[in-house]
């Protein structure tokens, strides 16, 4: 429930304290002195203090002074008698959360401490959410009815209500962090920050020091104390992508923060506790890493409590339709200008290309395609001219499909005789081998099989 301190020099009533706040579940340890009280603060990290004002060897005050100026955030129970009550309003000015007058009942010391670890988290709380803004823009949103795409929001939703600690496999593009995003989302700590760090973006030096923090004269230009990400995701969930870049020291300290639940700043000597659910992500597969001798097996258990897949781009196409709408309202903003729709031909060419940069490339294509239109996005604006397979899908429309369909209608049969297409073609150069077939066509072997029986090609 709460680690406490108690500085009193009084044993007897020192033992009593310690026995009625164990007796709430608390863990308690216990000072003599002012002196031996911040040996302890400086070591330990506490959740509440109850600090008496008469100590043997120094003024209660001077030791709350202390404490607050190391600790802002420390929550501080003054003990004082009826005599000293004046020193306790001091006190309180000083930053003291409360005081209890002497003598007081046991039920009088549980509430009052049962307020001030409240107090604690709910600061740590508003100085999380306060540090950090978040990002608003600049992620993809999770759109499709695709059964790939609804089978991933299925398990996304399940993963969303514990607090496992997630790992999402999917090539480079396919929205790991969108997907991040969204089971935070979901969660019970939706309201809490969400906090992301591209683990291989960062020189190794620095990945520490984001991830935990550092001390005032840590190293070479650190003139202040910084909070790590595990701090600053307090109540919320980090997001670690490319974990796999990680240097295998550094992993050994992200299990044991994982394991323990707490960090230390570099440079620092105490410990801080921390309430922050971890997603990673990776493009790299973790076992082969293994196998290799860069990733630590036992970190990959301990993160391995779920594994979602996302699908690549050209496993769901029939959510390329909406997908592309959405980055289009999103890419006038960014050129300035009314674009009225997307053509038939070129929905048609987005849905024929294989996509190997995912949503990712999607979205900068219509950008392109935004900025080079005059009103309607044809498929001269896309770029993908050379890059589609034999056979111009965007003269596909021109075969003899009735044109008067909807647009979802008439994409959805463009998008499954293209498909049924060149799984055939695919087969046929790979003489029937599927495996090759799916490495052909961009696709893993269990999406293959899926087509294969929902266009019946033997």
């Amino acid at each position: 429930m709460g680690n406490i301190l108690i500085v009193e020099d009084d044993a007897d009533t020192r033992w009593v304290i310690k026995a009625a706040l164990e007796s709430g579940r608390y863990a308690c340890t216990a000072a003599a002195s002012g002196a031996e009280a911040l040996a302890l603060a400086e070591s330990l990290t506490f959740d509440a203090v109850v600090l008496d004002m008469v100590l043997g060897d120094s003024d209660g005050l001077t030791i709350l002074a202390k404490l607050k100026s190391e600790d802002p955030g420390l929550p501080v129970v003054i003990l004082t008698g009826h005599a000293n009550v004046q020193t306790a309003v001091k006190a309180m000015k000083l930053g003291a959360l409360d005081y209890l007058l002497k003598p007081f009942s046991n039920e009088e010391l549980l509430l009052i401490i049962e307020k001030a670890v409240k107090e604690r988290r709910l600061k740590r709380e508003f100085d999380a959410l306060r540090s950090h803004v978040k990002r608003a823009h600049g992620a993809e949103p999770v759109f499709g009815t695709s059964r790939e795409i609804k089978q991933t929001a299925d398990m996304a939703k399940q993963v969303a209500g514990t607090d496992l600690t997630v790992i999402l496999s999917g090539p480079s593009g396919s929205g790991k962090e969108v997907w991040a995003r969204e089971i935070h989302r979901l969660s019970t700590r939706g309201d809490s920050p969400f906090v992301a760090l591209d683990c291989g973006a960062l020189p190794e030096n620095l990945v520490e020091s984001e991830l935990f923090g550092y001390e005032r004269g840590a190293f070479t230009g650190a003139d202040r104390r910084k909070p790590g990400l595990f701090e600053v995701a307090f109540g919320g969930t980090l997001f670690l992508d490319e974990i796999a870049n990680l240097t295998t020291a550094t992993q050994a300290k992200l299990l044991r923060v994982l394991e323990e639940r707490k960090i230390r700043h570099l440079g620092g000597k105490k410990d801080i506790p921390i309430d922050t659910r971890v997603i990673v992500a990776s493009n790299s597969d973790l076992p082969t890493r293994i196998k290799e001798g860069l990733f630590r097996e036992d970190l990959y258990h301990r993160l391995n409590q779920f594994t979602l897949r996302v699908p690549s781009l050209a496993e769901r196409k029939e959510d390329i339709p909406a997908l592309a709408a959405y980055f289009l309202r999103e890419a006038e903003k960014l050129v300035n200008k009314k674009i009225e729709s997307i053509s038939n031909s070129a929905l048609t060419a987005l849905t024929a290309y294989s996509w190997p940069g995912n949503v990712r490339e999607l979205k900068n294509v219509i950008i392109r395609a935004a900025l080079l239109s005059g009103g309607e996005i044809l498929p001269s604006h896309l770029g993908l001219d050379d890059k589609l397979p034999i056979g111009s899908p965007s003269l596909l429309l021109s075969s003899g499909v009735p044109q008067d369909l909807d647009m979802k209608k008439s994409v959805r049969h463009h998008v499954a005789e293209l498909e049924k297409k060149y799984i055939q073609e695919a087969l046929l150069k790979t003489s029937g081998n599927k495996l090759q077939a799916a490495k052909v066509l961009g696709i893993d072997r269990k999406a293959l099989y899926n087509k294969l029986k929902e266009y019946n090609i033997s």
